[in-house]
C-alpha cells in the first residue's frame, strides 16, 4: 500500500481530532515561568500560539480580554464574587501571525490616567485550522464570577522594582469592594481587580514581604502610622525626618474608610496638600488622580500617613 503525502498525511490527523492550542510568553527572550508573565516598562513580551500538533498554515488570530466592568461589588447584600466580566478586542497587528509583541494598552479605560507602558492585559490566540475548525485558548467565555482561568496568559507591566513600581501593575484592572481568596488564589494577585487596601497591601506583596490582605482599618498592622494632616491648613512637610512624607506612604482617610498611596509632590513643592498625586482605586479603576480632585469617598480630612516597611532581603 503506498504512504500517503504529506498533505494527506496532515489532513488524515486532523481527521482523528483537532490540534490543542496554547499561549507561551518570553520577557526579552527569557521564558515566563506561568501563565502570569512579569515585565518592566519597555521590555519585549512576545506571546506565541503553539499548536499541538502543528499546523503549519494555520492562521492566528490575537485578542486582549479587557474587563467590562469598571467597578463591582463583592459584599452585597453577603458576600459572593461578583462577576467582573470581559470582552474580547482584537489586536489587527497580529492578524494571522503565529507571535504577537504584548503591550498594556487597553482599550477600555482610557479614560484613568495612569503610568505609560505599565498595566494588566489578558490575551488569546484562536487559531484558524485548513478545514476551516477552529481552536481558541480560553476566552471572555472562560471566565468565572472570580475572575478568568489560571491558564489564561496575562501580563504585567510594572514602572520598576520598587514598591510604586509594583503597583501600576494593578492598572487596566477594576476596583472590586471587597476583593478576596479562592482557595489558594486572591483577586488581586491575579490581577482580576483590588478595593482600596488590597491595592496598597499588593505591592509590599510584591515586594516579598509576607503581609496579609486587609481592610482600610487593619493598614496600621501592616504599615506604621507615620503623621496625620488634620486640615489643608496644616500641610505636612516632604522628607525622612518625623512627622514627614514621601512618596510610597499610604494615606489612610477614616472619615471615608480609604486608602491610597502617595505618588509624586506636586507644586507648591515640598508640602504635602490636594495638588499632590495618588495612586489608588475607588469606585473606579486603578488610576493616578489629584487630591483634591478626589470624590468625597475617596479622600477627607484628616489624612493619616502611614510609612510602608522596606522590602526584605
Amino acid at each position: 500500500m503506498p504512504a500517503l503525502s504529506p498533505a494527506l498525511s496532515l489532513l488524515a490527523l486532523l481527521a482523528a481530532a483537532p490540534p490543542s492550542l496554547r499561549i507561551t510568553a518570553s520577557v526579552d527572550g527569557h521564558p515566563s515561568a506561568g501563565a502570569l508573565a512579569y515585565a518592566r516598562a519597555g521590555q519585549r513580551v512576545v506571546l506565541r500560539a503553539e499548536l499541538t500538533p502543528d499546523v503549519p498554515s494555520a492562521a492566528v488570530d490575537w485578542f486582549q480580554l479587557e474587563p467590562v466592568r469598571a467597578a463591582v461589588d463583592n459584599t452585597s447584600p453577603s458576600f459572593h464574587f461578583e462577576p467582573v466580566g470581559y470582552q474580547a478586542a482584537e489586536i489587527d497587528r497580529c492578524r494571522g501571525a503565529r507571535t504577537c509583541e504584548a503591550t498594556a494598552e487597553a482599550q477600555r479605560f482610557t479614560s484613568f490616567s495612569k503610568v505609560a507602558g505599565t498595566g494588566t492585559l489578558a490575551f488569546q490566540a484562536r487559531a484558524t485550522l485548513p478545514d476551516g475548525r477552529v481552536v481558541e485558548t480560553p476566552g471572555a467565555g472562560a471566565a468565572t464570577p472570580f475572575g478568568l482561568p489560571p491558564a489564561t496568559v496575562r501580563v504585567a507591566f510594572r514602572k520598576d522594582d520598587t514598591y510604586l513600581g509594583y503597583l501600576t501593575e494593578l492598572f487596566n484592572t477594576p476596583y472590586i469592594f471587597g476583593s478576596s481568596a479562592q482557595g489558594s488564589r486572591h483577586q488581586t494577585d491575579e490581577l482580576v481587580g483590588a478595593d482600596c487596601a488590597d491595592l496598597a497591601v499588593y505591592g509590599m506583596r510584591r515586594m516579598g514581604r509576607r503581609v496579609d490582605y486587609t481592610s482600610s482599618y487593619g493598614m496600621d498592622r501592616v504599615a506604621p502610622l507615620r503623621a496625620v494632616m488634620r486640615s489643608a491648613a496644616e500641610p505636612l512637610r516632604y522628607g525622612d525626618g518625623a512627622g514627614q512624607v514621601r512618596p510610597g506612604d499610604v494615606l489612610h482617610f477614616p472619615k471615608s474608610r480609604h486608602v491610597a498611596v502617595l505618588y509624586e509632590d506636586r507644586e507648591p513643592l515640598g508640602v504635602l496638600d490636594e495638588n499632590d498625586l495618588m495612586l489608588h482605586t475607588c469606585w473606579a479603576p486603578a488610576t493616578l488622580q489629584r487630591m483634591g480632585d478626589a470624590a468625597p469617598a475617596c479622600f477627607s480630612y484628616p489624612v493619616r500617613v502611614l510609612r510602608v516597611p522596606p522590602p526584605r532581603r
